[in-house]
């Protein structure tokens, strides 16, 4: 499992260092990320808010029962956004970067990184692994039915996690981002004081209308070129980004007037978060996977989108890609040691599903 944290950290740091050399070479410059930030947040990533609210047709289980995993991600978005705004104050950060600190706080990386390091955990493997087709065992195809038949105990462990995932990513962070991330932006970047303006903001943003479609056309028959369409424009968001925090990011800053902001927001972003979350996962009696990846979700390094919210605001860009590059280093050493606590596969899940010793019972499982 770690080699699958740092192999996904290397694919981010190797974009953001093509990015940064790009800008070496004078083919790209810092005001290019203006551009960039156009492309991501017109087209690339309401394509993917689109197809992440027409995912949530695939879960399994009762959406009733699963409900407890976003409510636990509000809790822990509206309690490290307030720390933040806290810290910001102490930490005398101006209006610009007291912005782009809340939201670095709240928000993760739910989507590029939760998802894969949630199969990684959970995806059923081995000699019999769950053919490549099958994005959860709750499909429909035939393939995805006569693999659930043959293994249903690893089947339903994983559609437990896969769905804690999809509902913490797709109605924990989704929803936050498209509103309050985009009211924070909006007051912290634009105006001195709180006005509609700031939630109109929320109505006119193009990953909101995305939202909106995907809910109205929720129960319907999608053309397949149509979501070919969008998959690939989906795939482009995270390269661009990447390229967008390798012409921004600032490296004599780390060690100079920014070192403190930094430093407390990863610490409130991968040590608090995950606090919380396991916190309010036993308030709320969550257990087993959907415990464990609500509390992986919550850990993950701070949201890549909040570089394309800073620049869409006119928030402080530089710091921004700063933290953002930080909080991904940081999570490089973070990750590993939460995940240690989890069952590393189906196997070790379904061992940990019968009664073990104190110790056992201890390593949120």
């Amino acid at each position: 499992m770690p080699s699958d944290i740092f192999s996904r950290i290397a694919v981010i740091g190797g974009l953001i260092l093509i990015g940064a050399l790009l800008r070496r070479a004078q083919i790209l410059r810092a005001e290019h990320a203006s551009l960039l930030n156009i492309l991501v947040m017109n087209l690339t990533l309401p394509a993917t808010v689109f197809l992440a609210v027409l995912s949530l047709r695939y879960v399994g289980k009762s959406w009733l029962e699963l409900l407890r995993v976003p409510l636990v991600a509000y809790l822990v978005t509206a309690l490290c956004g307030l720390l933040a705004y806290f810290l910001s104050r102490r930490l005398g950060l101006d209006r610009r970067r007291a912005g782009v600190f809340i939201l670095l706080a709240m928000l993760g990386s739910t989507a590029f990184l939760g998802y894969p390091m949630k199969d990684a955990l959970y995806r059923p493997g081995g000699e019999d692994p769950l053919p490549a087709e099958c994005s959860s065992c709750s499909e429909q195809e035939e393939i995805c039915l006569v693999y659930r038949e043959k293994h249903p105990q690893e089947c339903a462990i994983y559609d437990e996690a896969n769905a804690a995932a999809v509902f913490y990513s797709e109605l924990g962070t989704l929803i936050p981002l498209l509103t309050i991330a985009v009211v924070v932006a909006s007051r912290y970047g634009e105006g001195e004081r709180f006005s509609w303006r700031n939630l109109l903001a929320v109505l006119k943003s193009g990953p909101f209308v995305a939202f909106l479609l995907g809910l109205l056309f929720y129960n319907e028959e999608i053309p397949g070129v149509l979501t070919g369409i969008l998959g690939v424009l989906s795939q482009v968001t995270v390269p661009l980004i990447m390229l967008s925090l390798g012409i921004t990011v600032r490296w004599g800053d780390f060690f100079g007037r920014q070192v403190r902001a930094i430093l407390a927001v990863n610490a409130v972003k991968l040590l608090l978060s995950p606090a919380l979350a396991l916190l309010f996962c036993l308030l709320l009696g969550l257990s087993g996977q959907m415990r464990s990846v609500t509390i992986l979700m919550a850990a993950l390094p701070s949201l890549m989108l909040s570089l394309s919210y800073a620049n869409q605001y006119r928030l402080d860009v530089e710091f921004a890609s700063n933290a953002l590059f930080a909080s991904f280093f940081f999570s490089a050493i973070t990750l590993p040691i939460l995940v240690s606590f989890f069952p590393h596969g189906a196997a070790e899940a379904i061992q940990g599903m019968l009664p073990s010793t104190p110790f056992v019972a201890f390593s949120l499982r």
